[in-house]
């Protein structure tokens, strides 16, 4: 396998990590009945009963256990097509342990953001045999979720997330929407309703759902709780990016506390190659427990004053992003992703929505003897004999010391490549012992707003790491001797036998 597929497997294999689906083996091994059967434990009443849960629980703490195993399907380019050139097998499990403080509207109804502290986050996975770990670190354990849209919004209020962290966070199953699968109405036991396509992407943590056949079953209801089983298929989006969820699932209800306190939950979801991450098809399952807490742990004693109308404070939601090979670590907003990191080249690109709107080539340049730097009017003539006939004129030019302490020089360029208009930004950054980096950004014209200064951000927060340590501080476990591909358990879409038909068919 080529030093760049590696590169891009290991830097698109992360967001996996976050949908890394269960399970404990002490799950149990009957998760949930066939839809119809019937409850054995006594009802109630037979008179319809209200499952609502209480709004005086705002204090819980959440355990999650996941595990997914299946396909990645990785393309040759996924900017020119979503058709897989490789399927390389992937196998995870993760374990989060977190204290979550629920903040609800004024007319305390509605749960709209929370906050977290996390005790436990780690993820253990292998990707065609290559093993990784992924730990939370102690500076960004505190953070605050917004639910104004899913899927949901996590920051840090310490520091900021690394791609990977974001990623091992962001479940596929969510703790702040549990109480949107009850039922609306009154029910007795034996009842089958349809929960709402905006309960599913509630629960199911999703973008858009366009439709959904999920029926769910009121299995019993006694003094104590209330059990409800439900499957069916969900067809939504990711960040832009269609998926399919087929799902089987069991959630109790506590009646006494009014808490939702026990989801069971196996899917196998198939989403499409996106610009940003390959596609996949995987058999997940999810075990997720929550307990209400009297006072919290390690949170705050005294609620923060927060409310779903306080602005989000932009600088919270920018991600630390490292070039291992390179030794370069930058903060950009969450759009931006590293794409590749091979020796002597990385890049990143900037997705909203699976819609490429611009892309960053980093390349480190031969060492100038210290004290000397290169001046402005030499750069630009440099970029104009790498653009020859592209270039149309040169905008700007500038000069200035980084927030960082590198000296930065900055162009910004205009032309055309097959026609099209194009913008380029191009820095070069250096320090006072000679090193120097070159960071290039193209664009098409159109999209200058919306790349709004990706670039003055770059320029303003680049660091130049010791790429020896780098790489010595993120060598993972690997065969001696490399292997083919081989395909992982999880079949294609196109096979029925792949599909979830109960709980047992993931054996949990």
């Amino acid at each position: 396998m080529s030093k760049q597929l590696h590169s891009t497997m290991s830097d698109r294999r992360r967001f996996l990590l976050a949908m890394g689906v269960v399970a404990s083996t002490a799950l149990e091994s009957s998760l949930i009945a066939p839809r119809g059967a019937n409850a054995a434990a006594p009802t109630v009443a037979s008179k319809p009963v209200l499952l609502r849960p209480s709004n005086d629980h705002n204090l819980f703490r959440v355990r999650v256990e996941l595990e997914v195993e299946g396909n990645v399907n990785v393309p040759k380019n996924s900017l020119v097509s979503k058709k897989s050139d490789l399927q390389i097998p992937i196998k995870s499990t993760a374990t989060l342990d977190y204290e979550e403080r629920f903040f609800r509207t004024t007319d305390s109804t509605r749960v709209t953001l929370a906050q977290r502290h996390y005790h436990e986050a780690t993820s253990e996975s292998t990707l065609n045999r290559t093993e990784q770990s992924s730990r939370l670190r102690e500076s960004v354990r505190s953070v605050i979720v917004r639910r104004g849209d899913t899927p949901e919004l996590i920051y840090s209020t310490d520091d900021y997330f690394q791609r990977d962290e974001l990623d091992l966070l962001r479940l596929p199953a969510s703790s702040m929407g549990l109480d949107d699968l009850l039922p609306i109405e009154a029910v007795t036991a034996g009842a089958t309703y349809i929960p709402t396509t905006d309960a599913m992407k509630s629960v199911l943590s999703l973008s858009s759902v366009e439709a959904s056949d999920v029926v769910a079953d009121v299995v019993s209801i006694t003094d104590d709780d209330a059990k409800i089983t439900f499957q069916g298929t969900v067809d939504g989006s990711i960040d832009g990016v269609p998926t399919t969820v087929r799902t089987v699932g069991k959630l109790t209800f506590d009646r006494r506390s009014g808490v939702c306190i026990w989801l069971a939950m196996a899917v196998h979801e198939t989403r499409e190659i996106g610009k940003a991450e390959p596609g996949f098809d995987v058999a997940a399952t999810i075990k997720l427990l929550r307990k209400p807490l009297d006072k919290p742990i390690a949170l705050s004693a005294t609620p923060p004053k927060l409310t779903a109308t306080d602005p989000i404070p932009q600088d919270r939601l920018y991600v630390e992003l490292t070039s291992k090979e390179l030794g370069v670590s930058v903060l950009m907003d969450r759009r931006w992703r590293v794409m590749s990191d091979v020796p002597g080249a990385a890049m990143m690109r900037m997705i909203e929505n699976d819609r490429s709107i611009a892309q960053c080539d980093f390349r480190p340049l031969a060492s100038l003897p210290a004290g000397t730097q290169w001046t402005l009017a030499a750069f630009q003539q440099d970029i104009k004999k790498t653009l020859g006939e592209q270039l149309g004129q040169f905008v700007s030019a500038e000069e200035r010391v980084s927030e960082t302490g590198l000296r930065a020089l900055r162009v910004t360029a205009s032309g055309a490549v097959e026609n099209v208009p194009i913008q380029w930004v191009v820095l070069h950054l250096s320090d006072d012992s000679g090193r120097r980096m070159l960071a290039t950004f193209t664009m098409e014209a159109k999209n200058a707003d919306v790349f709004a200064g990706s670039d003055h951000q770059l320029g303003g927060s680049l660091r130049l790491l010791d790429p020896a340590v780098v790489r010595r501080e993120s060598v993972t476990k690997t065969q001696t001797a490399p292997r083919p591909p081989r395909i992982g358990k999880a079949s294609s879409s196109g096979d029925s036998k792949g599909e979830v038909q109960s709980a047992s068919d993931l054996k949990l």
